[in-house]
């Protein structure tokens, strides 16, 4: 039997008030465009110092062909419970309600990471081509620039993200190819990954960082199958323009000439053709950020919404605009990327703290994801299911244990802040902690303070 499943249609809750108003163009572009990140290219470094010569790009298409696990697994969640809620909804049926939600404000805090440390990387890539404005400037104009899209509706925030995710993957393309043409330099044990190789692979999933995240428009999509197939094909397009990418990067510099800069696109740009290339890397990073920031926002904000609808959040973050827009939700979102950004930019090797962590959060994100469906299956046997994996449990299984490791091979990756202090494994404790506090201690009162008002 097919694991897609077209005589079932899964339609939204009654009780939503989003619009179905997106395709699968605008599903890939999202899945895409948010792992699309400007800071992907300090990524791509830190995986060519851990393996040899020109055989970066081996990790990041093994980093993609694991995700395409853990896109199997969220691709059945949605397709048996479609929900802005996502990954909260899909926890708490399939693991436990006080875990889910804990782990679900810990998620969180992977895009804000992730937005933090991208706003970081566009600012040192523009400060390089424009320095006599302040990079800091930059960072909030493009956090604003993406807020007030995200205001005007859903189908605007989409179109701005099919533009942008489509020309970054076609330039990204193009540049990597005519880079590697024009470099007559010889090749360097391109298929000998060497023995940083599970390390490489660990930070290489950060690459991937977000695809998942376009689960929370599955109550604005036109058919919510459409989210597993354009997960699917996002992780392939950002497999084939990342692992080109990292072939040229490699090729055309080594790793310790890449590891010195902040901007390593810029400076591949520059070796491989110019002031022309310069350029044309400094827009592929901007395009880079916005996608990243249009995208977290659509998605984190349906997330919110979600969580503020059934009081573990504040209810004021559940109220829509007059175009369906959880407003509120948006707001928080800026102000807080804008205070994040702001600690990045000025703490040095903050960013590479956040790379590794991010791409712990995310492993254990599909960690807890596999569980979630093991945990359906059991309890939910007979449910409908437009898209399910096939051979059992077994591949639940296996993505477990793979990312696992993952994230263990993550959370002890080296950052550049000298000392014996382990802090990527600091910062996840100390966020794991402040999300079981809120939890334990806040949530009880905003439900209590609900049931007084329905009194």
């Amino acid at each position: 039997m097919s694991i897609w499943r077209s005589d079932v249609v899964r339609e939204v809750s009654p009780l939503s008030q989003l619009r179905r108003v997106l395709r699968l163009p605008t599903i890939v572009s999202t899945s895409a465009g948010l792992a699309f990140a400007a800071i992907n290219f300090l990524a791509l470094v830190q995986v060519a110092a851990l393996m040899a010569g020109d055989s970066a790009w081996l990790a990041i298409v093994t980093a993609g062909v694991l995700c395409l696990l853990a896109a199997g697994v969220f691709g059945e969640l949605n397709a048996i419970m479609p929900s802005a809620a996502g990954i909260r909804l899909w926890t708490r049926q399939g693991i436990s309600d006080g875990f889910s939600l804990t782990f679900t404000l810990l998620y969180l805090t992977t895009i804000l990471a992730v937005i933090a440390a991208d706003s970081f990387i566009l600012a040192q890539a523009i400060e390089a081509g424009l320095p006599q404005v302040p990079g800091l400037l930059w960072i909030i104009l493009f956090l604003a620039a993406a807020l007030a899209f995200n205001l005007r509706g859903v189908k605007m925030a989409g179109r701005v993200q099919d533009t942008t995710t489509y020309v970054l993957l076609a330039s990204l393309v193009l540049i990597a190819v005519a880079a590697i043409a024009h470099s007559h330099a010889a090749w360097h044990t391109p298929f000998s990954p060497g023995g940083g190789y599970l390390q490489a692979v660990a930070v290489g999933v950060f690459v991937f960082v977000g695809f998942e995240w376009v689960t929370p428009l599955a109550e604005e999509v036109t058919d919510s199958r459409l989210i597993p197939k354009g997960m699917f094909i996002a992780i392939g397009l950002i497999a084939i323009a990342f692992g080109l990418f990292s072939l040229a990067m490699t090729h055309l510099l080594p790793a310790g000439s890449l590891s010195k800069t902040l901007v390593p696109q810029l400076l591949i740009g520059r070796t491989a053709f110019g002031a022309l290339g310069f350029w044309w890397m400094l827009l592929v990073t901007v395009i880079t950020a916005g996608t990243t920031f249009n995208g977290s926002f659509v998605s984190a904000s349906r997330l919110l919404y979600a969580l503020a609808r059934e009081r573990s959040l504040p209810s004021w973050f559940s109220a829509l605009n007059d175009r369906f827009v959880p407003h509120r939700a948006l707001y928080l979102l800026f102000f807080a990327s804008v205070v994040l950004a702001v600690i990045v930019f000025v703490t040095p090797h903050a960013y590479e703290v956040l790379i590794s962590s991010g791409a712990a959060l995310e492993a254990l994100m599909y960690v807890v994801a596999a569980f979630a469906v093991i945990g359906l299956r059991r309890r939910q046997p007979d449910a409908e299911r437009s898209f399910k994996l096939p051979l059992g449990t077994v591949l639940p299984w296996v993505t477990a244990v793979i990312f696992f490791v993952l994230a263990i091979g993550a959370a002890t990756s080296p950052v550049g802040i000298p000392g014996p202090v382990p802090w990527v494994l600091v910062l996840l404790v100390a966020i794991a902690l402040l999300s079981f506090l809120y939890v334990r201690l806040y949530v009880p009162r905003l439900k209590a303070a609900a049931k007084r008002r329905k009194a």
